[in-house]
């Protein structure tokens, strides 16, 4: 088990190839096993790779685990309610696992010009963050690359990088920041 893990599957990569063992594990160990949440499209094989992530973090007992992966839009918004992609998105929220998602900026990846994000995921959230997910939007955070590399345009500067960890940093329980809102009209 890990404590800590920091990934970027392949964005799109289908999994016809190990169908038949994924499967196999997926109906005879369900959430014994790495894949109990579902099975996501044969086309995309990101949130498998999530749930194998998932699989492998450090026990709360012994601390928790948290993963950092990179991942495209098909994760986040594939699959209709009651499709595998949304059972398995349910199964990270209900079990509070999903501590925060960063939207980067597009031209951010070398051989991809298209929106990624970046999932902080947790068995073992701090308290004033339980039952809550941070977003934060780094889209236009970022400095053009004076020369690109294939799709790469752009990147962070270490400037930035520090105020997106602020952000990250600076959460704050919503519930007391609109009371205090409300407290003072």
């Amino acid at each position: 088990t890990y404590g800590y893990q920091i990934s970027n599957p392949p964005y799109g990569g289908k999994w016809e190839k190990s169908k038949d063992a994924v499967k196999k594990e997926h109906d005879e160990k369900g959430f014994s096993g790495r894949f109990g949440a579902g099975l996501p499209r044969i086309s995309d094989g990101q949130l498998l790779f999530v749930q194998h992530m998932v699989s492998k973090m450090r026990s709360p007992e012994e601390g928790g685990g948290r993963i950092s992966v990179f991942l495209n839009g098909s994760p986040l918004f594939t699959g209709a309610a009651g499709s595998s992609e949304s059972e398995i998105r349910r199964y990270l929220i209900e079990h509070d696992m999903v501590e925060a998602i960063v939207a980067m900026p597009n031209d951010f990846f070398f051989n991809t010009g298209i929106a990624t994000y970046i999932w902080v995921i947790t068995n073992s959230k701090a308290e004033d963050r339980k039952g809550k997910v941070q977003l934060i939007n780094a889209n236009n955070i970022f400095t053009k690359m004076r020369k690109s590399l294939g799709s790469k345009r752009k990147e962070f500067s270490s400037e930035q990088i520090e105020k997106i960890v602020s952000l990250y940093e600076a959460f704050e329980n919503a519930d007391s920041k609109l009371s205090k809102v409300l407290d003072n009209d």
